[in-house]
């Protein structure tokens, strides 16, 4: 009898519907005094955006804080690092971040791990089959490479967090990239293959993260080719506008993308009229969005607000 243990494939049910990013703006951090509080308050965010499986967190740089002091690293870049690092498997941490970066995470390193990632948690059913991985480069090139003098650029090495590098099968990949890796087959899967729900984008497991150093950016430079399908303002303070109330949100079937804005009216309006010159016609940032939303209970803080909006979206519609 062959002593090799045969693998069964698990079918894992898909659960998501709809997608959400949320944009959160610098002033999350503006009521804390030092670094373990700033990474307390980020890890709130990124604890429920694994939670409500939300699929990218843009972060709004207010321009009105920039600090005229000179600092190592500005604090949308800090709230970057820190929501990355969440969804960063522990056993590629330090692959991933660089020494600039390490003293910024010493924080966050003692804090729980976010169990509703398939990555930072033991899968009982298949015995941890399904890796994320971190492609290195290859110690010695190929003796027709090295003639051509091209520059190495793909590999077939993954590291999944063991003492040696996975080797592919029969892929070559780009040097430097996040994968999911089947350790039994050693060949590169999708999430959807690996964990069943297909979250983030262009093949993440989590949320991904970029930095809005505009209006124009949070709308503009997204990673969605067709763009948002929806866009919905979730105010942090009471203040009229002629945005309407979120009535209903587009078919689970259409395979819907909305934007979740968290900001109070005077930050949006601030960031509008840095960019105003190259929107023609427009009277301000409410004409960039298709509802609002206000919280059930009146709140100005974010990571307060996320969790109760997106409850309420997640129940009512």
């Amino acid at each position: 009898m062959s002593s090799t243990r045969k693998f069964k494939k698990v079918e894992k049910p898909l659960s998501q519907t709809r997608h959400y990013s949320l944009c959160i703006p610098t002033t999350l951090v503006s009521d804390c005094r030092n670094l373990s509080q700033i990474t307390h308050k980020v890890y709130q965010v990124a604890k429920f955006a694994s939670l409500f499986n939300v699929s990218e967190v843009v972060i709004l740089e207010d321009n009105s804080q920039v600090d005229a002091t000179k600092k190592k690293i500005s604090t949308a870049k800090l709230i970057l690092a820190l929501l990355q690092y969440f969804v960063t498997p522990p056993y590629l941490r330090n692959t991933v971040f660089n020494e600039k970066f390490r003293p910024y995470l010493t924080a966050a390193s003692k804090l729980p791990r976010l169990s509703t990632l398939p990555f930072t948690r033991y899968q009982k059913q298949d015995h941890g089959r399904y890796r994320e991985g971190l492609t290195i480069k290859m110690q010695k090139p190929t003796l027709a490479r090295k003639k051509t003098g091209k520059v190495f650029k793909q590999t077939k090495y993954i590291n999944i967090g063991k003492s040696k590098a996975l080797a592919l099968q029969s892929q070559l990949v780009p040097i430097n990239a996040r994968v999911t890796i089947d350790t039994i087959t050693r060949k590169i899967v999708s999430p959807q293959e690996a964990y069943g729900d297909f979250t983030g984008l262009d093949s993440q497991y989590g949320y991904y993260t970029r930095i809005a150093s505009s209006f124009t950016d949070l709308f503009m430079k997204g990673p969605l080719k067709e763009g948002y399908t929806q866009s919905v303002y979730v105010p942090l303070t009471t203040r009229d506008t002629s945005i309407p109330e979120l009535s209903s949100l587009p078919t689970a079937e259409t395979n819907p993308h909305i934007l979740l804005v968290f900001s109070t009216w005077d930050t949006l309006a601030r960031a509008f009229k840095l960019d105003q010159d190259q929107f023609v016609d427009c009277q301000g940032p409410q004409e960039f969005f298709d509802a609002q939303l206000p919280c059930p209970v009146s709140n100005s803080d974010v990571a307060d607000a996320i969790p109760m909006t997106l409850t309420t979206l997640s129940t009512v519609f």
